[in-house]
């Protein structure tokens, strides 16, 4: 397998830290499944995968968490990407994720 993308539609949520919010968006979880399957190979800790993500005409690499409790993948949005692309907390934001190192 060369190559592994995924295109979704998630909901914006945000996560309260200690220190500073987390704004995430939550990969549907037959996708999820899917990438768990097929990236036992290049997952790092906490079984993150490393991935190039888009929204709008932004991209950017960072690492995708699983979430026990959601049984799903989480991407983290951060504040550069919310601001360029007017991302805010409970709007829906189509999604591509490619997952690196395959």
């Amino acid at each position: 397998m060369d190559t592994l993308e995924y295109e979704f539609e998630g909901e914006v949520w945000l996560w309260s830290g200690k220190k500073t919010d987390w704004w995430f968006i939550t990969m549907p979880r037959d996708m999820s499944d899917h990438a768990q399957h097929f990236t036992k190979h290049v997952q790092r800790g906490f079984k993150s995968l490393k991935v190039n993500a888009r929204i709008g005409k932004t991209e950017w690499q960072t690492s995708m968490f699983p979430s026990k409790e959601r049984r799903s993948y989480l991407l983290p949005i951060k504040k550069s990407i919310r601001d360029a692309e007017g991302v805010e907390v409970g709007k829906p934001q189509t999604v591509k994720v490619t997952v690196l190192g395959l």
